[in-house]
């Protein structure tokens, strides 16, 4: 993996924290241009640690050693408002579910993960996306983002070795909140929109 190309953003905050997880995004943007215009806008008041392009270039905006604001309301099990807690990847894509990541995207981010889960000592189970930690308001990085690529490296796990787990369990793996959510959430880390 090459060095990431440095893009500070001013939009960051001093860590008091630990990091105990990596959360996986997808910019749901044009472009990378406009994700990275965005990302450094001090009026957004949004951030990333890490960017990854379609060619599977890696940007950091963020050093790890900082917070990034990019989980905003957020809660995994005992632990809320995640930014303090988390490293943010961003995956540039424009949200259109039927459009695929890149393997060069994919390639990218195995690679960064290996090097964060073992910089900071987390294990896969770490890896979250989006999704699974705004599950009332978030669906990146969506149905199309190919989980199995990660678990078959080792650097992301499934979150609940059953195929149709019970509200109950996804709970105690760290879901929070409506059952509908939760239910939403599990099905987009599978693959798939839930659809009452």
């Amino acid at each position: 993996m090459h060095k990431p190309v440095w893009k500070p953003s001013p939009n960051r905050a001093h860590r008091e924290q630990a990091i105990k997880y990596i959360i996986l995004h997808g910019t749901w943007m044009e472009s990378t241009e406009d994700a990275l215009e965005r990302l450094c806008d001090e009026k957004a008041e949004v951030s990333c640690h890490y960017l990854i392009d379609e060619r599977g270039e890696l940007f950091q905006l963020v050093k790890d050693s900082e917070v990034a604001w990019h989980a905003g309301i957020s809660a995994w099990g005992e632990d809320v408002s995640l930014n303090q807690t988390s490293l943010g990847i961003e995956l540039s894509h424009d949200g259109d579910f039927t459009k695929p990541y890149t393997e060069k995207q994919y390639k990218t981010l195995v690679s960064l993960l290996e090097i964060l889960l073992d910089a900071h000592n987390l294990q896969p189970t770490a890896v979250l996306a989006h999704s699974d930690i705004a599950p009332d308001r978030k669906n990146d990085p969506g149905p199309q983002f190919e989980w199995q690529k990660l678990y078959d490296k080792g650097v992301a796990s499934p979150l609940c070795g059953e195929m149709n787990p019970t509200i109950d369990t996804l709970k105690k793996v760290g879901y929070v909140g409506s059952d509908e959510d939760i239910l939403t959430a599990h099905h987009l880390r599978q693959g798939g929109l839930y659809q009452p």
